[in-house]
């Protein structure tokens, strides 16, 4: 992340299948650990979408809401269930 830039976003609960089964995402880094580690399926556009966002909010290009709002619809796309915490 650049200096100055955030890569925490509002936290979103993640109902993932596994030994893991809730997961909190509270950042891009989060995020982008739980779309390689634990993600169902690895060849959705919308999965796609969202580990290119991770990346891009990594090196400050989009905002970490952006990252966040990728991985909620990527989360949609394979019908993982998420809470998010609204504030």
């Amino acid at each position: 992340m650049n200096l100055g830039t955030s890569s925490e976003f509002r936290a979103i609960g993640l109902i993932l299948n596994g030994t893991e089964r809730y997961k909190l995402i509270r950042t891009v880094a989060d995020a982008a650990e739980v779309l390689v580690r634990d993600w169902p399926c690895d060849d959705g556009e919308e999965y796609i979408n969202a580990l290119v966002a991770c990346l891009n909010a990594y090196k400050g290009a989009v905002s970490a809401e952006v990252a966040r709002q990728t991985l909620i619809r990527a989360a949609d796309e394979v019908s993982i269930p998420y809470l998010t915490v609204v504030y």
